[in-house]
């Protein structure tokens, strides 16, 4: 039987424990040396804070699994120092790393106790235990500091999550949509800034460490007995991986990364020539995203789209060529040039090559093929190689670099993704496409640069001058046709509506599904309710009069609303957060029914209405729908039905009838199951508001 995403997640969510193991990982891998400056393990266990508060683990069990992990990773990073380091040829260059050297003065000033307040200090937290074994402390003291600084710090920040939980209760209700997601993004920001900042920093402390258990490695009899019966062999893999030339180490990770993203690029290709999972996810998601558009958000997304236009790229990538010039720096723009010409040439023959249409939901009419993104291969192969040009100048941070290049392609893919001009898989594909051509980009600098550290001297100042008037006036030019982007726009797409002579003429559709489908594309619901009514306002109104709650369905504000909900403890019963789909088109009603004072849950009964072009000579229109569980769903979409949907079908259609409805003759629809096999589906009741 084949799993989707949104059958796994269902069964994930009842592992509660699973929770407590993840919070403690998390703490385990931030006192470990190696990982402690890459994962927030810390705010890890603030936010399982946040969720005891919240009711959904409980404090001293998750206390215990932070302390127990907070152990066993200093525990490696002292066994480390104590079995390994000592014997290792690159230890004084480990030793002069600047975070070694704060977590052995902390260690040698404050001995044990270096332990517990070193616990505090976030990074440096899985060094003072290195120093530690490095200083050959007594194990047996180790272990005993080693609990002693676990507990408090187990206890301190479970409790600190536990009161940022509550404090946020306490203002979320004061709390705007615009307020939190503002908030939401640049903690966001502020978190991976920090990671990146960190990693870096990590990485001459890394290196050391690798270089010299490879150097030690070396040195063993048995391997240097292969060595000398193959010295052709040696000498090769020695060249490939000495840091002083271009050709070794540097050109060995470049061809890594490279054939590494070709090898998920060709994947993306294969599977989307057989028609794989998300080729088959991207109507659905184009869809959903259609369903709800809002004007503000389409400003935006078109701002944002417009950066990866060439009307954009062009100046801006124009006028980084000059300045490099000026600068004497051609080894950048040339590997700049390449970059972004070689991409912009291979996007166009790939939309030729592919020929795959664009979705007729696009917000902007655009004639060229949809499969890849131009835009998306381009906010990776220019901005992600201006970034890194910007870096090797030395005019950012590498940690800045890589962050603002990640958040430009990010934005422009999600923006050609909300506007519907690319489906998903046309812009995973083109960031692909991009991240190659930056590779060769980067070799091609790495290469001249490594000949020629600077290829050029500066112009002189009348030349200089003149560069960079030029090249601000094309960076102006660009901001301005980012504020008037304004494309042709594609017409409304709309179904004309279809008169039927009676209600027996909808058995004869050949297009009517007699099933719904979750975003993945498994079978849901059977269409078991079949509904003339005059308008939406008219079913909404019979639903309610029976009894049933309408849902609101997942618009972008309410998913912030049920958020903010969620921090201040009054989860609004009736949000709707998952949409069903009927012919490629997501639920246009949803209503659903829980007991008084209950949690949403996948056992809560719902109704899902679609409207259809279908209509009678009197006006009414037809809503398919479809009633039940979704914990009930049936995986296999085999023609089984589940009980409880037609029990709570019958139950719908006995109450629409309490309050005026009318039987017409049941209808009996046709469907597939996987194997192209055609079966009867369960009869579907038809019913006439009055």
């Amino acid at each position: 039987m084949n799993f989707s995403l949104d059958q796994i997640l269902p069964s994930l969510l009842a592992l509660g424990v699973f929770g407590y193991w993840l919070i403690g990982l998390g703490s385990m891998l931030e006192a470990f040396f190696l990982t402690g400056v890459v994962v927030p393990g810390t705010l890890i266990v603030d936010a399982g804070g946040i969720l005891v508060q919240r009711g959904l683990l409980d404090f001293f069990d998750l206390a215990w699994f932070v302390a127990i992990g907070s152990v066993l990773g200093s525990e490696l990073s002292y066994w480390t120092g104590k079995l390994a380091m000592n014997r290792l040829p690159g230890r004084q260059r480990i030793g002069d790393s600047a975070a070694f050297v704060r977590a052995k003065g902390l260690f040698e000033k404050r001995g044990g106790m270096a332990l517990v307040i070193g616990r505090f200090l976030g990074p440096v937290a899985g060094l003072v235990p290195l120093a530690a074994g490095m200083a050959e402390m007594d194990r047996r003291q180790f272990l005993i500091w080693n609990i002693v600084g676990s507990i408090p710090y187990a206890l301190t920040h479970v409790a600190i999550g536990y009161f940022l939980g509550d404090v946020m209760g306490r203002i979320g209700g004061s709390l705007t949509r615009a307020a939190l997601l503002a908030g939401v993004v640049i903690l966001s920001l502020l978190v991976l800034w920090s990671i990146l900042y960190s990693a870096l920093r990590l990485l001459p402390l890394a290196w050391a460490v690798l270089s010299a258990a490879l150097r030690n490695f070396v040195d063993m009899p048995a391997v240097q007995s292969r060595i000398a019966a193959h010295p052709a062999a040696a000498r090769w893999v020695l060249a490939r991986i000495d840091r002083t030339a271009f050709s070794g180490l540097t050109l060995s990770l470049l061809a890594i990364i490279f054939i590494y993203i070709g090898a998920v690029w060709l994947d993306s290709v294969f599977d989307f020539l057989v028609g794989g999972t998300l080729f088959q996810l991207d109507t659905r998601l184009a869809e959903l995203i259609h369903h709800f558009q809002l004007p503000g958000p389409i400003r935006i997304a078109s701002l944002i789209t417009s950066v990866g236009g060439w009307q954009v790229v062009l100046p801006v990538v124009s006028a980084t060529l000059i300045w490099l010039l000026i600068e004497g720096r051609r080894a950048l723009a040339m590997g700049l040039a390449v970059s972004v010409i070689g991409n912009t040439c291979s996007v166009a023959l790939l939309k030729l090559a592919f020929g795959r249409p664009r979705s007729p939901l696009g917000f902007f009419a655009e004639s060229s093929g949809s499969f890849p993104s131009g835009h998306a291969a381009a906010s990776v192969a220019a901005f992600g190689m201006l970034m890194y040009v910007i870096w090797r100048a030395g005019r950012l941070r590498a940690e800045t670099a890589v962050l603002l290049a990640g958040l430009m392609a990010f934005a422009i893919g999600a923006s050609r993704i909300y506007l519907i001009e690319h489906y998903l898989s046309d812009v995973l594909n083109g960031w692909l496409v991009g991240a190659l051509w930056v590779t060769v980009g980067v070799a091609i600098a790495e290469w001249r640069l490594s000949q020629v550290p600077r290829s050029a001297a500066p112009m002189a100042d009348r030349a200089r001058f003149l560069g960079l008037a030029v090249a601000l006036g094309l960076i102006v030019l660009a901001a301005v046709n980012v504020w008037r982007y304004d494309q042709p726009r594609n017409a409304p797409v709309q179904v004309a509506d279809q008169v039927l002579p009676d209600t027996a003429a909808l058995a004869g559709i050949d297009d009517l599904p007699a099933r719904s489908e979750s975003l993945m594309g498994s079978s849901a619901h059977p269409i078991a309710l079949i509904v003339f009514a005059k308008d939406e306002a008219a079913l909404s109104d019979a639903m309610l009069a029976s009894g049933w709650s309408a849902s609101r369905l997942p618009t972008p504000g309410l998913l912030f609303d049920a958020l903010a909900a969620a921090i201040e403890g009054s989860e609004d019963p009736t949000v709707e957060t998952i949409s069903h789909f009927w012919r490629g088109q997501p639920n246009d009603l949803a209503f659903a029914r829980r007991a008084a004072g209950s949690k949403p849950s996948l056992a809560d009964p719902k109704v899902r209405f679609w409207r259809t072009e279908y209509v009678t000579s009197e006006g009414s229109r037809v809503y398919v729908a479809t009633a039940g569980v979704d914990e009930a769903i049936d995986a296999g979409g085999g023609g089984h039905v589940a009980a409880t949907d037609l029990t709570l079908r019958d139950a719908v259609v006995q109450e629409m009838q309490a309050h005026g409805a009318t039987l017409a003759p049941p209808l009996e629809l046709q469907w597939q199951t996987g194997d192209g096999q055609t079966v009867r589906a369960t009869q579907a009741i038809v019913l006439r508001l009055p």
